[in-house]
């Protein structure tokens, strides 16, 4: 038996208990609500806006109570509305006014944090969002080539930030003025740049793509699991009429044509990011992208982050359909674990816990990536708030785990 616990990056369970060489048993509590916004109203005074360049904060825009119902998006997932909170960076204009001519601008953003929070060490980010672009304007459509016409545009995510800070970056790092203070993450709406799905540690400096730190190592968003992720789509077709009515002297209509299979954009993704202690892991609709350690850092303080960047300096000449949305965000803390029991007799393993939840008992044969969980065959008996069960031992290596 091995006494100590071990932590784990794995997105299903803030903790990893291993008991043997044979067992690994993740246990989840349930979550407390510490922060949440649905965006239904203007709730601005409850964040904290940040700029970088600081004198670029004209040209970039949060917009609180946002009805994105006009674009066509439908409402997110769990929502009988269609407001949320909508961000631009980078914003073209002339003499205070948006203009469609593509005129100068400089690479930058913005980042909002909840005014004045500190989560703890242990706590899960969670929103859905929505990423909205311009395409190219000619026959590739929504596809992205050097004709995009300014299209690419960064959203990212943190914790471990103080909040204070503008966390903004271009296509790799930091943008003038910005800061990374937190553990990072970053993607673009149209799979514009070569590293599309991006981990930002502290200091903004990019983890290379071949970092074993992304499940997808090496590769980039033709990687299957992002093709798989996030399969090629459509913008909505009110999307079409508007670029069609607002600039019909494009070869093409800009919202025509489907997105590269692997882009992020014109679709409701969940977004959960997890930090335990000092392991942050991203999770895209149950699915994880990267994991991060980030023990050997100092990191800035205990808050979240909500970001929009452009990659260049270059605006885009369809101001009104470059943004992105967020909708039903929460942070909800990790609570700790229960107890566990653990025998092991004549070839079976005898697991008890407290009765905290419903849990699916899993088994594998490996940890390696991708672990393939199948559920296990047990009799689960329940006695005073203790959930027993007992399973053969046919493998010479085999992990359990509890699945909420």
């Amino acid at each position: 038996m091995n006494p100590n616990p071990v932590l784990s990056s794995k997105p299903w369970s803030p903790a990893l208990l291993c008991l043997t060489t044979l067992l690994c048993v993740p246990v989840v509590a349930p979550a407390s609500v510490l922060f949440s916004d649905n965006f239904n109203t203007n709730s601005a005074s409850l964040w904290t806006t940040n700029y970088a360049p600081s004198a670029n904060s004209a040209v970039q825009q949060a917009t609180f109570a946002f009805d994105y119902s006009t674009f066509g998006i439908p409402a997110a997932p769990g929502s009988t509305d269609t407001l949320g909170l909508r961000l631009r960076s980078n914003i073209p204009m002339v003499s205070g006014a948006e203009v469609t001519t593509r005129p100068a601008g400089v690479t930058s953003g913005l980042s909002l944090s909840p005014t004045g929070k500190n989560f703890g060490s242990n706590y899960m980010l969670s929103f859905y969002v929505w990423a909205n672009f311009n395409g190219a304007a000619n026959a590739s459509g929504l596809a992205d080539n050097a004709n995009s016409e300014g299209g690419t545009h960064n959203l990212l995510w943190a914790v471990g930030t103080s909040g204070t800070v503008p966390i903004a970056v271009g296509n790799t790092t930091l943008v003038s003025g910005g800061q990374m203070d937190g553990i990072g993450f970053a993607t673009t709406g149209d799979a514009g740049i070569v590293n599309d799905y991006r981990i930002y540690p502290k200091s903004g400096t990019i983890v290379p793509i071949t970092s074993t730190n992304y499940v997808a190592g090496g590769a980039a968003n033709t990687n299957a699991l992002y093709t798989t992720l996030c399969p090629s789509v459509t913008a909505p077709v009110e999307q079409q009429a508007l670029s069609t009515a607002e600039y019909a002297l494009d070869a093409s209509n800009t919202q025509a044509g489907s997105t590269q299979a692997g882009a992020f954009g014109f679709a409701w993704h969940k977004v959960n990011i997890t930090k335990s202690n000092n392991i942050v892991t991203w999770v895209v609709d149950n699915t994880l992208l990267a994991t991060y350690d980030a023990s050997a850092l100092t990191l800035g303080g205990n808050n979240i982050a909500l970001s929009d960047s452009d990659v260049n300096g270059s605006t885009t000449r369809h101001p009104s359909l470059l943004f992105a949305v967020y909708d039903n965000l929460t942070v909800t803390d990790l609570p700790g674990l229960p107890k566990i029991g653990v025998t092991a007799t004549n070839g079976n393993v005898s697991l008890s816990w407290t009765n905290t939840g419903s849990f699916a008992l899993e088994y594998a044969d490996s940890l390696s990536t991708p672990v393939a969980w199948t559920n296990a065959t047990a009799t689960l008996t329940t006695n005073s708030g203790t959930v027993s069960a007992t399973v053969s031992i046919t493998n010479s290596a085999q992990f359990f785990r509890l699945k909420q």
